[in-house]
């Protein structure tokens, strides 16, 4: 993701030890999480920030907490996350979602208190990027003027997930994060989106070759040999939801975990098979797919979409959200 562009799926340890019940998956069936009319009164966690909070945050190089007031560590986010090299809107776009998100772990999932005794940490594998000397005058403008802005669903903080390149559509909840259907199943939906016609070309028809040693310690002695390793099951967008081999099988999104997100790019997955001494992965894309895509962002925000229809496109029947002036 941007420069970071597989970290924020490591911050999601937070929250993947959590179970939840299945909810749906498809774009067209998103329809049915609309709220009821009438106004949603914010939830008490929401209506809570009235003006803007200062965070704690846990400094990796030194050991130490800072305080730091929230626009500032988002200014951060944003340069470490994506980078000033985008349209205006489409960083606009990238501090909604990170201020969202930000607040949705800080309130939902304890942020890093239990590790650290903090909101959050600079460490992309505990939380999000944060590069304070990466901050441009773009990237400041951009925090600026979405001062205070934020996603809710039904009240509450949306779970605002963000990934580098889908292919055509962006992955179901279920696709990425099945343990948090119950949680982000109402948004995180297949939306299409067209980001690859302007991500670098290693990003498209990319060649991944794994040992199969690799493979076999992961999906145990029941996978055999691996001669007839296969995608046995696809979701909504398109993407493998599962691997299987002789009596193994396993959620795609696992094994990706599991391999290193750093090395199986993505699980839009156009082949897999046994080859030599590896296994070898053919796809497109860059992340778990599920919500914004940032290369998405950049194609409508050069087409002329502000920062609000971009993260309203990405993220169906939430509400945007001012918290605070």
């Amino acid at each position: 993701m941007g420069k970071k562009k597989f970290n924020f799926i490591m911050i999601l340890g937070l929250v993947l030890t959590l179970a939840f019940s299945m909810a749906a998956c498809k774009n067209d069936q998103a329809k049915k999480y609309i709220p009821q009319p009438g106004p949603v009164q914010p939830s008490p966690e929401v209506a809570k920030y009235k003006s803007e909070p200062t965070i704690s945050l846990y400094r990796t190089a030194t050991g130490k907490t800072e305080q730091i007031k929230l626009e500032n560590y988002i200014k951060g986010v944003v340069a470490a996350e994506i980078g000033s090299n985008y349209p205006a809107e489409a960083l606009k776009a990238q501090a909604i979602v990170a201020r969202t998100m930000t607040l949705a772990l800080m309130e939902y999932e304890g942020g890093t208190r239990s590790k650290h005794g903090t909101d959050a940490s600079d460490n992309h594998t505990e939380f999000q990027a944060y590069d304070e000397k990466k901050v441009t005058d773009a990237i400041s403008s951009a925090v600026d003027a979405t001062r205070g802005q934020v996603l809710t669903y039904q009240g509450k903080f949306v779970y605002a997930l963000f990934h580098s390149l889908s292919k055509d559509k962006t992955a179901s909840i279920q696709e990425g994060f099945p343990k948090l259907q119950d949680k982000a199943g109402a948004y995180i939906v297949p939306v299409s989106t067209n980001g690859i016609a302007k991500a670098p070309e290693k990003y498209k028809n990319w060649t991944v070759k794994i040992p199969q040693s690799t493979i076999k310690s992961i999906m145990g002695a029941k996978a055999g040999d691996l001669h007839d390793i296969k995608i046995s099951q696809v979701g909504p967008s398109g993407r493998a939801l599962t691997i299987t081999a002789g009596q193994a099988s396993i959620p795609a999104s696992d094994l990706r975990e599991k391999v290193g997100f750093d090395k199986l790019y993505s699980t839009i997955l156009s082949g897999v098979k046994a080859e030599g001494n590896n296994i070898v992965f053919t796809g497109d894309g860059w992340g778990h797919g599920c919500g914004m895509e940032q290369w998405g962002a950049f194609a409508m925000a050069q087409g002329g979409s502000n920062a609000r229809q971009i993260v309203e496109h990405y993220f169906p029947n939430t509400t945007w959200t001012q918290l605070y002036q």
